[in-house]
C-alpha cells in the first residue's frame, strides 16, 4: 500500500495509528521504519531497505529461534550494510590493476547503507534470501507480518523512489510480508501510472479543510491537546486557517504562539501572539522564493491557473508553499495562507 501526501499532512500519524491498530490481532507482527533516521535517503541505494526489515525482522525472531541459519542470515546483513574489507595476494588482482606495494593488498567493498556509494544491484537478490531466512519462523507459525515505512516521502529525487520499488519492493512479492510506505508527494501527479502498476492500493492523503465553517476537524484537534486552556475561540480558529490544513504547521502555530506568550510571561495566548507565528510561519515559506516561483503564485493567487505539468508549479507544491485540497473528486490549488500574509511584504 502506499500512502501518498505532501509533508506534514499526517502520513506518521496514520502509520503509527495503523500500526497501533494491528496489534489487536494476536499473530500480528507490526514493524515500524523511519528510513531518515537510518540513512540518508537521496542517497539510498537498492537493498538497503531490504537490509532494514531483515534488521527488525532478526529483532522479534532471535529470542525464539536459536536456528543457526537465521543467525548466519543476520550476519551476512550486517556486513552487506556495513561493507568489508578483504585482504588479497597482489597477484590476485585483475591484469588492469597495477599494483607496486605490500604482498597483500585490500579490496573494499562497501555498504549498501552507506550512501556515497554506488548501488550494488546485483546484491539485491541476495539480501531478500537472507530477509526470507530471517524471516522464516514467523511465516511458519503463521505470523501476519507488516511493515509500515516512513520517510521516503521526503526524497528530493521521485526516480530514488522508482528504484526503490522497482527493486527491494518488487523483491518482497510472494514473501508474505506486506508493505506500507509513505511516498512521495510529486508521485501522486505523475501520468505513468507508476504508483498503480507497483502497489496494491494507493491512499492519498490531501490537505485537511481549514475553513473552521466548513469543519471543525482542525479546531477539534487543538481543542483536544488543551488549546481552550490557554486561548479563546478566536485564536483557535485563525490557527487553524492559516494553517492551511496542514496538520503540522497547526500545530507549529499553537506551539510558536504559546511560546510568545511565554516570552511576555502571559498566561494567556491572545491575538497578537497568534499574528507573530503566522507571519513566521509565511516568512519560513517566502524563503528562497525566486523570480520564477513568484510569478507562478501571483498567477494562482490572481485565479490565473495553476499547472503540475509545469516543473516549478510542482517544486512549490511539494515544498507546502502551494496546498493540494481534494473535494468531491476535484483537485484544486491554493497558495498557503501563512505565506500569503507575508508576500507582498517582499514584493
Amino acid at each position: 500500500m502506499a500512502l501518498v501526501g505532501g509533508i506534514g499532512s499526517g502520513k506518521t500519524t496514520e502509520l503509527w495509528l495503523t500500526a497501533k491498530l494491528l496489534k489487536r490481532h494476536k499473530d500480528a507482527i507490526n514493524i515500524l521504519i523511519d528510513l531518515a533516521e537510518i540513512t540518508d535517503l537521496n542517497g539510498l541505494n537498492p537493498g538497503a531497505i531490504l537490509i532494514a526489515i531483515g534488521m527488525q525482522l532478526y529483532r522479534r525472531v532471535k529470542m525464539l529461534d536459536k536456528n543457526a541459519g537465521v543467525k548466519l542470515a543476520h550476519q551476512k546483513l550486517q556486513e552487506l550494510a556495513q561493507g568489508n574489507t578483504k585482504w588479497v595476494p597482489a597477484d590476485e588482482l585483475e591484469a588492469d590493476q597495477t599494483y607496486d606495494g605490500p604482498e597483500l593488498v585490500p579490496i573494499r567493498t562497501p555498504g549498501l547503507l552507506k550512501p556515497r556509494f554506488p548501488a550494488i544491484e546485483r546484491q539485491v537478490a541476495e539480501v531478500k534470501n537472507l530477509v526470507s531466512a530471517i524471516a522464516l519462523s514467523l511465516v511458519e507459525s503463521d505470523a501476519q507480518i507488516t511493515v509500515l515505512i516512513d520517510g521516503l516521502d521526503r526524497l528530493f529525487k521521485p526516480e530514488k523512489f522508482r528504484e526503490f520499488a522497482e527493486q527491494d519492493l518488487r523483491a518482497l512479492r510472494g514473501s508474505q510480508i506486506s508493505i506500507i510506505v509513505s511516498v512521495p508527494l510529486s508521485l501522486w501527479f505523475d501520468k505513468s501510472r507508476f504508483l498503480q502498476d507497483y502497489f496494491d492500493d494507493v491512499k492519498h492523503i490531501p490537505t485537511a479543510i481549514s475553513d473552521p465553517e466548513r469543519s471543525d476537524f482542525l479546531n477539534q484537534i487543538l481543542l483536544r491537546r488543551g488549546a481552550a486552556d490557554v486561548m479563546d475561540e478566536n485564536e483557535i480558529s485563525e490557527m487553524t486557517r492559516f494553517s492551511g490544513g496542514v496538520l503540522r504547521d497547526l500545530i507549529t502555530l499553537a506551539r510558536t504562539s504559546a511560546e510568545a506568550a511565554y516570552r511576555e510571561d502571559k498566561d494567556r495566548v491572545d491575538a497578537a501572539h497568534v499574528r507573530s507565528a503566522i507571519r513566521q510561519l509565511g516568512k519560513r515559506y517566502r524563503v528562497g522564493l525566486g523570480r520564477t516561483q513568484r510569478a507562478r503564485i501571483r498567477r494562482l493567487m490572481d485565479n490565473e491557473g495553476f499547472s503540475v505539468e509545469d516543473p516549478t508549479s510542482r517544486e512549490l507544491l511539494i515544498n507546502r508553499q502551494v496546498l493540494e485540497y481534494f473535494n468531491n473528486g476535484i483537485d484544486s490549488f491554493a497558495v498557503h495562507p501563512a505565506l500569503a500574509e507575508v508576500l507582498p511584504e517582499s514584493s
